[in-house]
């Protein structure tokens, strides 16, 4: 070394050529000065000089590489797994760490709560870092995720809710919506927001209909892109829950606007129908505006929903119609108007008669059944609302089982005899009009419904045979003046010894069953309809099951029929194969066994019809004359019985005051 500097010994230097020199032959070689790298650098510190440089020896290389992965597997197992799911997210969260936040936030900022709460919400984001794949949690419980907080982090966050104040946690609340939707818009998870939310709103219900404007300005500055959109909806109809007219009010102006979305259309249903099935029994109430306004709205959308959709709405519609009856009293002659006029001034009957049509209809029947007086309210718009009339009157008549019970028979016919003449009087004019002579058939339909007597004779089989029993034997003795002894049955009874015993058995019988029958006159009626109320379920279940068995056998006759169509042929053609002619002489001779049946039984038939008519119907067996005496024995027959039965009545009627 010429310069009297230090040389390093490092990595073998590049050539120009780009080949790299081999550190060993440098090794070899000593310095221009005849120094060699022992000298410089002592050999107990070589080792530690090299190291971290590269090594040429593959083995080397290989055996500290493992080393490494070794160290960082350690390092990797000593980190604590970060949660998977919001469930482990909140049972891991540091209770210490989140009161000491929120107890040095409220000394460094003891006027501003506000301050408390956003520090809050970033701790509970930063600490549930998962990704929700549902919005609106849907597939949870409806108090999702409150309700797996541990229940020492939720009285934590209560009490610094609480300490906050009404005025500070509502302005939190509106903050709160806005701060979400900017964060899920930069790609930020929210789950501590959506937390407080929840928390404020099962707490103050009012928050969430507060800031209506401000709520439909965020809602339609994210409703073109779903996840937030549908996350301000959850949030927006949490009030809900424990508040049914917050739910409903959230609905109509924040839900209800955006139902034509298709993202959206489906949630807006289910959040309707969870709403109206969680309060229809405790606090649900529907004024009459609020019924006719929902009938236009689903008006409205009657075209701009798909079929499926538009099915679901119309059964949270059914839904909402029976709280407003359940819950309206009895006055609804307004209603009732209200409801006629909506529906299309045409003849609505059968397949015409679509499904919002056939809820303003079922409504209507609601109305006559629940106050009576809406028959004369009818009555009065006849004129005005005829077809509308008709089709009420066509669906009585096609839901006659159903809504028969629901309505007063007379109203109906006073209602229907009247709507039957402003028919007759339509009718009279040359122009016959289609819909007003089916309507007018309609009528009389239901009037010869509510004429007829529909009879139960075997309710009365049994006892009335014992009636008549009882009735030969009262006869028999008042022959004899009302003497059981001197009458026959009182002969055979003296003669057997038991009179005495069967006189004071008789008069026993007598009283009790005539006591007994005028008791069943007058409940077996009531007892009736109470049991056929009672047994209308199983019926309707058997009746079911009956029309499933039917439908059931009759694929099984089908499947059998084709399966006998698919394999005739085969067997035809293997009965040709071994016994040819065999089939065609089988047919041939069973054509003309029926052939031969046929002729001779036309001929018995003929011969028999004359002898009947020429030998024994002639004379006083003629027909005309045996159709007089039947008439006359018919006649004689029915008087008497009808005079027994007014004799046997008054005995009734005797026989059930003996004590």
């Amino acid at each position: 070394m010429s310069s009297g500097q230090w040389e390093v010994v490092g990595k073998g230097k590049k050539s120009q050529s780009g080949k790299v020199k081999n550190n060993k032959d440098e090794e070899k070689k000593p310095t221009k000065n005849g120094v060699k790298s022992e000298e410089i650098v002592p050999k107990s510190q070589a080792k530690s000089y090299y190291e971290g440089m590269e090594i040429d020896d593959p083995k080397k290389a290989k055996k500290n590489g493992d080393k490494k992965k070794k160290q960082e597997k350690k390092a990797e197992a000593s980190k604590p797994r970060p949660p998977k799911s919001l469930e482990e997210a909140f049972e891991v969260l540091d209770r210490e760490e989140l009161a000491n936040i929120i107890a040095t936030n409220k000394i460094r900022f003891s006027n501003a709560p506000l301050v408390w709460l956003k520090e809050v919400a970033n701790f509970l984001n930063s600490k549930t870092q998962i990704e929700i794949e549902d919005p609106t949690f849907s597939s949870y419980d409806i108090k999702y995720p409150l309700c797996i907080v541990p229940n020492e982090v939720k009285k934590i966050l209560e009490k610094v809710l609480l300490d906050a104040g009404k005025a500070n946690t509502q302005l939190f609340f509106d903050v709160t919506l806005t701060t979400l939707a900017n964060d899920m818009s930069r790609g930020q998870l929210v789950n501590g927001h959506r937390l407080l939310l929840q928390m404020l709103a099962l707490e103050y219900p009012e928050f969430c209909i507060t800031s209506l404007p401000k709520s439909v300005s965020l809602r339609n500055s994210y409703q073109n892109r779903p996840p937030i959109g549908l996350t301000l909806l959850w949030a927006f109809g949490q009030g809900g829950i424990n508040n049914y007219a917050v739910g409903l009010k959230a609905w109509q102006e924040l839900f209800f606007p955006i139902i034509e979305l298709k993202n959206y259309s489906k949630y807006i249903v289910a959040y309707l129908s969870k709403l109206l099935d969680r309060h229809a029994k405790m606090d649900a109430k529907v004024s009459q505006e609020q019924l006719l306004a929902m009938f236009d709205t689903v008006s409205n959308k009657k075209n701009s929903l798909s079929k499926e959709v538009y099915s679901d709405l119309i059964k949270q519609l059914i839904k909402y119609k029976e709280i407003y009856f359940d819950k309206s009293g009895n006055k609804l002659q307004v209603t009732f108007n209200q409801l006629m006029k909506k529906l299309p001034n045409q003849y609505l009957s059968g397949a015409s008669l679509d499904i919002y049509n056939g809820v303003l209809v079922e409504s209507l029947v609601n109305c006559l059944q629940r106050d009576d007086s809406c028959h004369p309210t009818w009555r009065q718009l006849f004129n005005r609302c005829s077809k509308q009339s008709a089709t009420l009157i066509d669906y009585i008549d096609e839901n006659w089982e159903e809504v028969s019970p629901k309505l007063k028979k007379k109203s109906l016919k006073t209602t229907i005899l009247q709507f039957q003449e402003v028919c007759e009087e339509t009718l009279k004019g040359k122009k016959k009009d289609e819909a007003v002579v089916k309507a007018n058939k309609k009528c009389q339909d239901i009037l010869d419904r509510m004429t007829s007597t529909r009879r139960f004779p075997w309710l009365w089989a049994s006892f009335f045979l014992f009636v008549t029993i009882s009735g030969l034997i009262a006869y028999d003795v008042s022959r004899v003046g009302g003497e059981l002894p001197k009458s026959a049955t009182g002969k055979i009874l003296n003669d057997l010894g038991i009179l005495k015993q069967t006189q004071h058995a008789w008069q026993k019988t007598l009283s009790t069953s005539a006591r007994g029958y005028l008791w069943l006159e007058t409940n077996a009626p009531i007892y009736y309809v109470q049991t056929v109320e009672f047994t209308k379920p199983y019926a309707q279940l058997a009746k079911d099951v009956f029309i499933i068995t039917s439908k059931k056998v009759g694929i099984l006759y089908s499947n059998i029929k084709d399966y006998v169509s698919e394999k005739m042929p085969v067997v035809v053609a293997t009965i040709e194969e071994y016994v040819p002619g065999a089939i065609e002489t089988v047919q041939k001779h069973s054509c003309n066994a029926f052939s031969t049946l046929k002729m001779y039984s036309a001929q018995y038939y003929e011969l028999t019809s004359n002898y009947l008519s020429t030998k024994v119907f002639v004379g006083e067996w003629a027909p005309e004359k045996l159709q007089n005496k039947t008439e006359v024995a018919l006649n004689a027959t029915k008087l008497h019985m009808n005079n027994y039965l007014h004799w046997l009545r008054e005995k009734i009627h005797v026989y059930s005051e003996i004590p």
